[in-house]
Order: C-alpha cells, then sequence, then structure tokens
C-alpha cells in the first residue's frame, strides 16, 4: 500500500454489550479466549430474542477469532436478513468486506447503513468509511463527495481528513492533500498513519530524505506499522541504499503478506540488483494480491519490460 486508508467500526462489541442481558457474561469468555463457548452461550440468547443485533454481531466477531470466516459472514448475512433496518449489521459487515478486500460489497454495505440512520455521529464515520471503499475502487469523484460530507459535519473528523486526503491527491489537488495530512498530525502528533502518509506524499514529489524522515517517525511511533517499512524502502532504493531497501520491504512483507504494493517495490530493487527472475516472482505475486484492481497498470507495464523471457 502507498497511502493508508482509514475505516473504522462504529460498533465494537465491548461498548455495545454492558447494557444487555447476558453481556457480562459473554464479554468474559471472550476476554478468556472462550469463544465456542461464547458462541454457545450467544446462540441460546439469540433463540430468545432474535432481533438484538448486538447478539448476531458478537457471534460473528467470535467466529473470526476463530477464523471461521465463511460462517461469520454467513451469520452476518442472517442477521441483516432479519433486521435489514440494523445501521450496526450493515457497517459491521461492510467492514469485515473492507478487511478481505471485497470493496464493491463494502461501497454497497456503507451506503445501506447511510439510509439506516439519521444520527449525526453515526452518519460522519458512515460517510467517512463510504468514502474510503470508494477510494479502493477508484471512484474518486465519488470518494470526494461523500467525505465533504463528512466533514461539513465534522471538520476534525481524522478518518475523513486522511481519507480525502489520499483522494485529493489522486484528483491531482496536491496542495489540498498536503494541507490535510499536516492538519492531521496537529490534530494528533502521536498518529503514526499520518506520518506515514505524509511520508508517501513527499515521496511522490521526489524528496526521499524527506519522505525517509517522517516514515522514520512512523516507526517510531508504531515498530509494527508494516506500510511504513515499504515505502521507507522505496526511498531507500531512490537514494541507492539497496541493502537498506531490502530489508525494509523484506520486513514489511513478513508483517503483512497481502500487500501487493509491497512486492512491486521488492521486485523493482531485485531488477536494480540484477535478479530478474526473482523481480518476476514478485510481480506476479503482485497481480495475484490485485495490484491492478488497487493502483493500476504499473505492474503490468514491469513485466512486460522485464519478465519476457521469464520462466
Amino acid at each position: 500500500m502507498r497511502y493508508i486508508l482509514l475505516v473504522l467500526n462504529i460498533c465494537i462489541v465491548q461498548l455495545c454489550f454492558s447494557q444487555i442481558e447476558g453481556g457480562a457474561k459473554l464479554e468474559e469468555l471472550a476476554e478468556k479466549g472462550k469463544y465456542k463457548e461464547a458462541i454457545k452461550l450467544v446462540d441460546e440468547l439469540i433463540a430468545v430474542n432474535p432481533e438484538m443485533a448486538s447478539y448476531h454481531q458478537f457471534k460473528a466477531e467470535c467466529q473470526f477469532e476463530l477464523k471461521d470466516f465463511v460462517e461469520a459472514f454467513e451469520t452476518m448475512d442472517a442477521a441483516i436478513r432479519l433486521m435489514p433496518d440494523s445501521t450496526v449489521l450493515w457497517d459491521m459487515r461492510g467492514n469485515y468486506y473492507d478487511m478481505f478486500g471485497l470493496n464493491d460489497l463494502a461501497v454497497k454495505d456503507f451506503a445501506n447503513a447511510i439510509e439506516t440512520t439519521e444520527d449525526p455521529e453515526l452518519l460522519i464515520l458512515l460517510y467517512a468509511n463510504l468514502g474510503g471503499s470508494k477510494y479502493k475502487v477508484r471512484d474518486f469523484d465519488g470518494a470526494y463527495e461523500d467525505l465533504s460530507i463528512a466533514l461539513e459535519m465534522d471538520n476534525d473528523n481524522i478518518s475523513a481528513m486522511n481519507n480525502i486526503a489520499m483522494v485529493c491527491d489522486e484528483l491531482g489537488r496536491k496542495d489540498e492533500t498536503l494541507a490535510y495530512l499536516k492538519r492531521i498530525v496537529e490534530i494528533e502528533p502521536d498518529n503514526p498513519v499520518a506520518y506515514v502518509n505524509l511520508g508517501f506524499f513527499y515521496q511522490q514529489g521526489g524528496k526521499h530524505a524527506l519522505a525517509i524522515e517522517h516514515l522514520d517517525k512512523a516507526i517510531e511511533l508504531d515498530p509494527g506499522e508494516a506500510f511504513a517499512y515499504s515505502n521507507r524502502s522505496f526511498s531507500k532504493l531512490k537514494l541507492n541504499d539497496t541493502k537498506g531497501a531490502l530489508k525494509d520491504v523484506n520486513k514489511s512483507i513478513g508483517m503483512n503478506q497481502i500487500n501487493s504494493y509491497a512486492y512491486k517495490i521488492k521486485a523493482l530493487i531485485l531488477i536494480e540488483m540484477g535478479k530478474k527472475n526473482q523481480a518476476c516472482e514478485n510481480l506476479n505475486t503482485a497481480l495475484e494480491l490485485e495490484y491492478r484492481e488497487q493502483y493500476g497498470d504499473e505492474v503490468d507495464l514491469l513485466i512486460r519490460e522485464n519478465c519476457i523471457d521469464f520462466k
């Protein structure tokens, strides 16, 4: 990934359960990692009160913790059929679609969630999420419109500001991108995502030393931020630190093995090192991870230029 988008749940289990029947016991089981027991108990509660959205939400969360992904989506699907006016259920499924890269479906779910509520606080977050997902399907004009609505409702909303900065970049509104990113740092000076995104902004402008300075800050704030390492890798490559670039991109991929952008960067490093066969393997991996759908045809061009004789 180049920039980092922010998509946020509007309701998490820990916040939703404190006031409902059986909530304390469910939370206790989940905190102890006893997800199967928790599912058994919540199924009993659903049988008595099937139209409690939080029960279905909790069940799906437990299934995701158990990596029972098909069952979790089935739980959310069934709950939405039962309660099509539940904002939190549409939003929850939209977030999981987003997590799995099913961005077209996420767009539909966030749009449906918006139709179910007039709560201003929820609408701010939902428009921010919808704009972020539209960005991922490269509907930049639609994303700008939705994120502008969120910011009209709350001009200091970090998620909306972050996401509209990315959209402005794609629309060629570079001054707006920089202004939004700097504003986020003013509001949250310890926000590592803001520094990752500022680093990438400077990287795009060829200011690689300045980019590395901001990416170093992101890593200082969050050493587990995989995208900071992959972006820093590219700037190190441009400053002829091939060894440092390879170390960074390998660290990034070790943290996040589904970041198609990191594989493209690793391929560029390997091309620079004269290792075209290995580079082509990474370019193919980037395509398998849907680089084209996320970022465009750059990897296809690199394959045509470097991988004619690749076996």
